[in-house]
């Protein structure tokens, strides 16, 4: 017989864990699903937006920065939904490539580190279901 664990999960600070918790019925297992399936969508769609900025793509490069918002949000990452609204306002106010790119720049850090903390929480998710 298998001893039954009194350890509960605690989702990282970052997260909205409540919000999380209610809009996937407490399923860990969804949420890291979710988490990947984000992190990839994600992970893809900054990766073009260099190339669109360098290229005088600015109405695609916000157009792909609206489509990936809700990620953010979905992941109960609201802060980093926020800062993709800030960037798609600023892109829709038609910035020249030189000001794309350095707000692309400036922003590249806190993309990385939004897409580290996803990766990193649905790998602990996946640990802990695993006990």
């Amino acid at each position: 017989m298998q001893a039954i664990s009194d350890t509960v999960f605690q989702l990282s600070s970052q997260f909205d864990s409540m919000l999380l918790l209610e809009m996937h019925d407490n399923d860990l297992a969804a949420i890291s699903d979710i988490f990947l399936t984000s992190h990839q969508q994600l992970s893809e769609e900054t990766a073009r937006y260099a190339w669109l900025a360098e290229n005088g793509e600015i109405t695609e490069l916000k157009r792909r920065v609206h489509l990936v918002k809700p990620l953010w949000g979905y992941c109960g990452l609201s802060e980093f939904q926020t800062r993709f609204q800030e960037m798609e306002n600023f892109f829709s106010s038609n910035p020249s490539i030189n000001d794309s790119l350095i707000r692309l720049e400036a922003e590249n850090p806190f993309i990385l580190e939004g897409l580290e903390l996803i990766k990193q929480e649905a790998n602990k998710i996946q640990e802990f279901l695993k006990q």
